[in-house]
C-alpha cells in the first residue's frame, strides 16, 4: 500500500463518523479572506485557557478550527501546542475552536468535546473553544472564508486583520512574520511557496547522490531556516527515494525519538509512510525501524481506534498476521457502532491483499 493510500484510507475511515457537513457542497464566493477585518470571535464555550472576548490591539492570534474524528486536525495538536509555547511570551494566543462534531449539537455533543479535551491534556496545550449549536464561528469565518475542510487556520495580526488563512502545519513563517511585523498578504504567501519548493526540491536532490542531497538540503536550512525542524520528515522521505537507506534508518530513528518526546504523530507517520510505500521501501528493510515508529505512533493515543489501524497495516506488512488481525479486531471494537462493518471489511481487505503479496509466486 503506498503512503497517500494509507494515510487517505485511514483518514477515510475515521472521518466516516463524522456527519454529512456543509464543506462537501458547492461554497458561495468568499467574503472572508486575508486583508479583511477579523470578525467577532463568539462560540458557546471555552474549554480550556482564558477566554477571548475580542482581538486587543497588538496581540495576534491563531484561530484554528477542529473537530474529535478529524485525523490531520489531531495530528496538528503537538505542532499548535509547541508554537504556543514558542510565541507565549511574544503576545500570541493559539485558540482551537471545535465545529461539524456531529450532525445534531446538543449536551452530548458538548460533553465529548470536553472529555478529549481533557484526556488530551498537554496535548493540546492552548486555548480551546466549543463553537455549538448556534455555529456562529462556522457561519462567520469558515463559511465566510469558504473553507470547506478542517483543519483550518486563521492568523489574525495586531490590528485586527486577517494575515492568512491556512494549514495549521504551515503555520512557522506566517506567524514568524506576523509577529515581527513584516508579513505582507500579498507577498508573504509568495514567499511560503518559495521555502517549501526549496525544500521540496533538495529532497528531490537525493536522487542525485547522498552528499548532493546533504548539500542542497543545507542551503534550504540557511535560506529559510524557521522551517527546519518542521521539514525533517522530508529529508527523510528524500533519503529513502534516493535509496540512501542506511542514512535514511539513522535519521528516521532519531526522527522518532524526537517525536515520542514532542507527542509529534504527523512526523511519526511520515516515517511509517515511507515504509509502507513500495515505491520507497527496499526488500530488506528496516523492519526494527517500521515497528519502532508504529508502537511510537501507537503510545501517544492507544485508545484512539485509528492508532489500531495502523498497528494493523503494519502487522500485514511485517508478515504478523496473527498480530495484525488481533490490532484490527481492536480497531472495530473501539470504532463507532456506524461504522463497525465498512472498517471490518476494509480490514479484511487490507490483510488479503498482504497476504496476497507475501504469498509464493504460483500460489
Amino acid at each position: 500500500m503506498s503512503l497517500r493510500s494509507m494515510l487517505v484510507a485511514s483518514m477515510v475511515i475515521a472521518c466516516a463518523a463524522a456527519p454529512t457537513l456543509a464543506q462537501e457542497t458547492a461554497q458561495p464566493a468568499a467574503s472572508l479572506k486575508a486583508g479583511s477585518a477579523a470578525p467577532a470571535f463568539k462560540v458557546e464555550k471555552f474549554l480550556k485557557g482564558s477566554p477571548i472576548t475580542g482581538f486587543e490591539k497588538g496581540k495576534v492570534y491563531v484561530v484554528e478550527f477542529w473537530a474529535t474524528w478529524c485525523g490531520p486536525c489531531v495530528m496538528s495538536m503537538p505542532h499548535l501546542s509547541s508554537l504556543q509555547t514558542q510565541y507565549k511570551d511574544k503576545g500570541v494566543t493559539i485558540c482551537g475552536v471545535n465545529i461539524w462534531e456531529d450532525q445534531a449539537i446538543n449536551e452530548e455533543t458538548l460533553a465529548k468535546v470536553t472529555k478529549f479535551v481533557q484526556d488530551r491534556g498537554d496535548g493540546m496545550a492552548y486555548t480551546v473553544a466549543y463553537d455549538g449549536a448556534a455555529k456562529q464561528m462556522d457561519t462567520t469565518w469558515m463559511q465566510a472564508a469558504g473553507q470547506n475542510g478542517i483543519p483550518s487556520s486563521f492568523v489574525v495580526d495586531g490590528t485586527g486583520t486577517i494575515a492568512w488563512i491556512g494549514h495549521p502545519m504551515e503555520l512557522d513563517m506566517v506567524l514568524d512574520e506576523v509577529v515581527k511585523g513584516s508579513w505582507s498578504v500579498t507577498e508573504g504567501p509568495k514567499k511560503l511557496e518559495a521555502a517549501a519548493k526549496a525544500y521540496t526540491d533538495a529532497a528531490e536532490k537525493y536522487k542525485d547522490g547522498l552528499n548532493a542531497g546533504d548539500e542542497a538540503w543545507k542551503k534550504a536550512e540557511r535560506d529559510y531556516p524557521i522551517l527546519a525542524k518542521s521539514q525533517k520528515v522530508g529529508r527523510f522521505m528524500g533519503m529513502m527515494e534516493g535509496k540512501h537507506y542506511a542514512a535514511a534508518s539513522a535519521l528516521g530513528n532519531t526522527l522518532v525519538d524526537e517525536s515520542v518526546a514532542a507527542k509529534d504523530t504527523m512526523t511519526i507517520m511520515g516515517v511509517l509512510g515511507a515504509f509502507m510505500d513500495p515505491d520507497t521501501r527496499p526488500a530488506d528493510f528496516d523492519k526494527a525501524l517500521l515497528l519502532k515508529a508504529a508502537k511510537a505512533n501507537f503510545d501517544l493515543s492507544p485508545e484512539e481506534f485509528t492508532r489500531h489501524v495502523v498497528m494493523a497495516q503494519v502487522y500485514y506488512t511485517l508478515g504478523d498476521f496473527e498480530q495484525g488481525k488481533a490490532s484490527a479486531g481492536k480497531a472495530v471494537e473501539l470504532a463507532e457502532d456506524r461504522i463497525k462493518e465498512p472498517l471490518k471489511n476494509w480490514l479484511e481487505q487490507s490483510e488479503a491483499e498482504a497476504r496476497k503479496k507475501a504469498a509464493p509466486e504460483g500460489k
